[in-house]
C-alpha cells in the first residue's frame, strides 16, 4: 500500500496549555509515515514542552503575521507530498490521517476534509454540529483540510487573519471532497480561538450553514 509522507502543519502562538494534547493526538496516529511541523511565533517559545521526536519538527520565529502567512510558512517547511492541517486546540481520532490519505488518493479531489463538524464547549459541557448545506459554494472546515503540496504551491494562502481557509477553497477552483467521518474530529470552543461559535450572530456567514444541537444535550 502506498503511504506517502504526510506533513501535519500546526501554526501556534502562546498556546502552551494546548500543545501537549495536539502532540499526543499526532503521536497516537496509526498512519506511520507522517511528520508534525510546528510553527511557533508566540511571545514565549514552547520548545520546552515539545518532545524531541523524529516525527516532530519545531520552528520558532519572531512574529510572522497573519494565519495565512503562517500556513504558507508551514507549507514551505513541510517535507511531505500531502499536507494536513493540525490545529493546536482540537481533537483528532487515531485514524484521522489514514482516513484523509485514503480520501485524497481515491476521490480525485484537490482538498478533502469535513463539511459537518462537531464543536464542543468544555466550559458548559455542550456540543453542537455545524453543517454546510450550500451545494453551490461548498465549504470544508479549515482545521480538517488535506491537500497535496503541489496544489498549495499553485495556490498559496492569502495574507489574512481570518478566512484564509475559506478563500483557499472558494477562490482556487478547488475540487473538494467531504469525508463522512463525523466521529473523527472535534473542534474545541474556547475564548481564544477563531472558530465560528454557536453564540455568534452568523448572519454574515453562508446561509447554507446551520447549527444543530444534539438530542442528548437537549435532554440534559
Amino acid at each position: 500500500m502506498n503511504q506517502p509522507l504526510v506533513s501535519c502543519i500546526m501554526p501556534t502562538a502562546n498556546r502552551q496549555k494546548y500543545i501537549p494534547f495536539a502532540v499526543k493526538y499526532f503521536l497516537e496516529q496509526d498512519y506511520p509515515n507522517a511528520e508534525l511541523v510546528i510553527i511557533d511565533d508566540g511571545i514565549t517559545p514552547a520548545y520546552s514542552i515539545v518532545p524531541v521526536h523524529p516525527k516532530i519538527r519545531y520552528f520558532y520565529s519572531e512574529p510572522l503575521g497573519t494565519i495565512g502567512v503562517k500556513r504558507n510558512h508551514a507549507c514551505e517547511k513541510a517535507q511531505g507530498e500531502i499536507i494536513m492541517h493540525w490545529d493546536d486546540d482540537d481533537w483528532y481520532a487515531r485514524d484521522w490521517i489514514s482516513k484523509q490519505v485514503d480520501a485524497l488518493s481515491t476521490s480525485g479531489a484537490d482538498i478533502t476534509g469535513l463539511n459537518r463538524v462537531v464543536f464542543y464547549s468544555p466550559s458548559i459541557e455542550k456540543h453542537w454540529m455545524y453543517e454546510d448545506k450550500d451545494l453551490e459554494k461548498p465549504w470544508i472546515c479549515g482545521a480538517t483540510m488535506a491537500y497535496k503540496k503541489s496544489f498549495w504551491q499553485e495556490h498559496p494562502f492569502i495574507d489574512i487573519q481570518v478566512g484564509e481557509d475559506y478563500d483557499f477553497v472558494w477562490n482556487t477552483n478547488a475540487k473538494t471532497f467531504a469525508l463522512d467521518y463525523l466521529d473523527g474530529f472535534i473542534a474545541i470552543l474556547h475564548a481564544h480561538n477563531t472558530s465560528i461559535k454557536p453564540v455568534e450572530d452568523i448572519k454574515h456567514k453562508k446561509t447554507g450553514m446551520v447549527w444543530k444541537q444534539p438530542a442528548q444535550n437537549e435532554e440534559s
